[in-house]
Order: C-alpha cells, then sequence, then structure tokens
C-alpha cells in the first residue's frame, strides 16, 4: 500500500515538474545547472557515471521544447561569432566520431564502452546548443546563475554535514575522510563549485545587490571554500588561491566600472586571504610529521601534500607516468588518435588525468586543435560587452571562471563534467543576452 502510495506521489510530482518545465522550457536549465551537482545514483553498468539526474531534467527539457514551441518564435538568429563557436563543436564531433569509426573497425575490445563515450560527447554538445537557444534575456541568464547558486548550496551543505563524520556514507570516502558530497568523487566537486564560487563573490560586489543577497552569497561563499578544503584535493586549494589572485585582477581592470563596489571587493580580497593564510598556518602547525592517506585529516592534507611535494621535489607521479606515455605513443595515430576509451586496453594504462592530453590520446591532433579552436570561440562569445555595467562584471568574472575549469581539466579528463557544457552554453549566449539589451532601451537603463 505504502509502495502504491510513494508512486501515485512521484508521478504527480513529475506530472508538475514536466508542467511548470513545460510553460517555460528555459526552466530546465535552470533545473540543469542545479543537478549538476547531484551526481550520485544507481549504477547503471557501462553508462557509468554519464546518466544522472541531469540527463533525466534534460530530456524533460527537450520534450517541453518539443510540446511548446514558443522558443522558435523568441530566438533570435545565431551571429557569426555564435555560428563560428557552433562550427568548431561540430568539427570536434566529426574528429571524434572519426577516430570512433576508424579506429574501432580494427580494435574489438571495448565496442560498447568507446560507443557510450562517443555518444557522451553527442549528447553534451546538445545540451550546450540548448542553453544558447533557449537563453534569450538577462533574467534567463541569471537563472541558470541562480540555479547553479542553489545546487552549490546542496552541494556544499551537504559537505559540511560530511564533514563532521555524522553524515551518510556515500558522501565521503571512509578511508580517507575526504568529502565528495552529493557528487560520485571528490575531484567532481572543485570543478562545480570553483566556477560559481567565483562568479558569487563578483555577484556580492555588485552595487545592483541587494543586502540580504550580499549576506546569502558571502554565507554561501564560505561553505563552499570550507568544502573544498574538505575534499582533501590540492588542486582545489590552488583553485581557491587562483580565485582571489583572479578577484585582484577583476579589481584592477574594472576599478573605474560604477556598479563594482571597489572599497568592497578590497575587503573581501583581504578577508579571504587573510583567512587562507591563518587556514594554511594551522594546517601546517598540526602537522606531526608523518602523512597517510588514512590518517591525515582530509581538510590538512591540500596543504600537507603540496608541502611535502615541494620538500621531495615530486608533485604527482601518477600523472608524470601519464604524460611520458601519451608522449612515446604520441607518433602512433598522430592523426586520429587511439579512439574513444581504446587507449587504455591498448596501453594498458588507467584514464589519462587532463583533458587535452587525454582528447589527443583519444581522436588525435584533429580533434584536440578542434577543441581548443572551439574554447577560444566561446571566450570570445563571452567577452561581449553589454551596455549594462553590472552584466559586464558578471560576464567577465564568468570567463575567468570558466579559464579556472579549464586549467582543473589539466589535472582530469573534464570532458564528462555536465558543468563544463553548460557553461560553454551560458558564454556562447551572451550575445544574445547583449542583442536583447539593446533593443530594450528603456528596460535596461545603463547603470
Amino acid at each position: 500500500m505504502i509502495s502504491y502510495v510513494l508512486l501515485s506521489v512521484a508521478v504527480v510530482t513529475l506530472a508538475g515538474l514536466f508542467y511548470w518545465v513545460v510553460l517555460d522550457p528555459v526552466r530546465g536549465l535552470y533545473l540543469a545547472f542545479l543537478a549538476s551537482g547531484i551526481l550520485n545514483t544507481i549504477p547503471l553498468g557501462p553508462l557509468r557515471e554519464k546518466v544522472g539526474l541531469t540527463e533525466f531534467v534534460m530530456a524533460l527539457t527537450w520534450a517541453a521544447m518539443l510540446v511548446n514551441r514558443k522558443w522558435l518564435v523568441q530566438r533570435v538568429p545565431f551571429l557569426d561569432k555564435q555560428k563560428l563557436a557552433v562550427g568548431l563543436l561540430c568539427l570536434f564531433i566529426v574528429a571524434y566520431l572519426a577516430s570512433f569509426f576508424i579506429n574501432n573497425a580494427t580494435f574489438y575490445d571495448l565496442l560498447t564502452e568507446s560507443f557510450v563515450e562517443s555518444f557522451n560527447i553527442i549528447y553534451v554538445a546538445m545540451m550546450m546548443v540548448t542553453v544558447v537557444l533557449l537563453v534569450q534575456k538577462p533574467e534567463q541568464w541569471k537563472g541558470c546563475l541562480t540555479g547553479w547558486l542553489v545546487g552549490a548550496a546542496v552541494v556544499a551543505l551537504v559537505g559540511l554535514w560530511a564533514m563532521t563524520g555524522s553524515a551518510p556514507v556515500w558522501t565521503y570516502d571512509e578511508f580517507s575522510g575526504r568529502v565528495s558530497s552529493t557528487l560520485r568523487f571528490e575531484n567532481q566537486v572543485p570543478s562545480y563549485l570553483v566556477p560559481i564560487m567565483l562568479i558569487a563573490m563578483v555577484w556580492s560586489s555588485l552595487a545592483t545587490t541587494s543586502k540580504w543577497l550580499r549576506l546569502l552569497l558571502l554565507l554561501l561563499i564560505t561553505a563552499m571554500v570550507i568544502t573544498l578544503i574538505g575534499t582533501g584535493s590540492r588542486t582545489a586549494l590552488i583553485l581557491v588561491v587562483l580565485s582571489i589572485l583572479c578577484m585582484i585582477g577583476l579589481l584592477l581592470v574594472k576599478h573605474s566600472n560604477t556598479s563594482l563596489l571597489s572599497g568592497y571587493l578590497s575587503l573581501a580580497i583581504i578577508g579571504c586571504g587573510v583567512s587562507l593564510f591563518l587556514y594554511v598556518a594551522a594546517a601546517l602547525s598540526m602537522y606531526d610529521g608523518q602523512y597517510s592517506l588514512g590518517t591525515t585529516p582530509s581538510w590538512q592534507r591540500p596543504v600537507i601534500v603540496l608541502f611535502e611535494s615541494s620538500q621531495s621535489g615530486v608533485l604527482d607521479t601518477t600523472r608524470s607516468r601519464q604524460a611520458e606515455i601519451v608522449i612515446a605513443s604520441a607518433h602512433e595515430n598522430f592523426f586520429i588518435g587511439n579512439g574513444p576509451k581504446l587507449y587504455g586496453a591498448k596501453y594498458r594504462m588507467e584514464e589519462v588525468h587532463n583533458t587535452y592530453a587525454g582528447v589527443f590520446f583519444e581522436s588525435g591532433a584533429f580533434g584536440v586543435l578542434a577543441l581548443f579552436a572551439f574554447i577560444i570561440a566561446v571566450i570570445y562569445n563571452g567577452f561581449s560587452g553589454s551596455r549594462s555595467n553590472a552584466l559586464n562584471i558578471l560576464t567577465w568574472a564568468s570567463v575567468v571562471a570558466f579559464m579556472l575549469l579549464l586549467l582543473y581539466g589539466m589535472t582530469m579528463y573534464g570532458l564528462r563534467q555536465r558543468t563544463l557544457w553548460l557553461m560553454c552554453g551560458l558564454l556562447v549566449s551572451v550575445p544574445n543576452i547583449v542583442r536583447y539589451m539593446d533593443r530594450s532601451v528603456y528596460e535596461y537603463p545603463m547603470r
């Protein structure tokens, strides 16, 4: 009886959610940004981490777009620079699929895994284009960021809970204590939190931000930083430091912008710097000199690992070995690569922990060059200037946050990260926002 009741509630909730998205399909994107931070789902065999809540939300969004086609009337044609970004993305997909077909014609061990990986690239490309098609107004663009902030709040709060040790075991690693929160692995947490953390820092510094929203953003930023430290990731710590440096850079470049509270941002940067210094001092002072993954607290690990690496001169043996294999084997299939997910079986190695080296190994020089060209086109679209000073700062912050995400891709294979592709769509949609504001002079006055 209880099962039927729960099933009925689930069906009614799903129907209500679908109706809400049908009324305005862009709402599905708000949910997608939120859902990208909740990746813990049931095991799905060879699909592994590629199917989760985000995929369910995107399916709802695409269904809503078929039912309610007003978005076709509301959208504006792509500009040349947007067409360039989409065209380069298609070129990357062609290179990736060419590598898939050519290599799987002669290598038969991992056809299913290779197909899933290739289909995943097509899926994330569709996700990115969906963002560009639906996001046409400033409110929609900020709505995507708001959905991301809500998702970050969920990840951060569950992360704080996990750090107490009283949370469910799926929120952290029992052996090391490293926090993964609502994501599958601890190394996925920085890629979700760091970009929106930087954007939140800038958002809280805008003159147009209310005091209550500013307070909420500051509390959320604090929770995100603590959760990032709790992951035990040295890269997360480095990204936090880089975020502060990026804030200094934005302050120097945009100090004359009337929408930026330069004094407030300066104090925030000083506060972050002092807090970071105290954290590093505390981690080093409490270190007993015996590092162990199972006994050293996860919050100390980022500082201790970097400290020990500086003493030994060895930063990462795993990634160094992978780099040696990639370089030594680069001449084999140089132009088309070894095929998606095939290099592991061919060279008896784990996944390459570098997005760009991994793409080169999988799709060759053609694939990695197309990817680099696409990334440059995305950044070019993101720098489109608008009449609104406040929106200009937010878009600049988003571009810088995207660059931090690209840097993080040098330490892990990041093409599966939904946040990366959603953010690509968000940046390529910036010209849509600029044109809309230019047509609405009285609705969006200069400020």
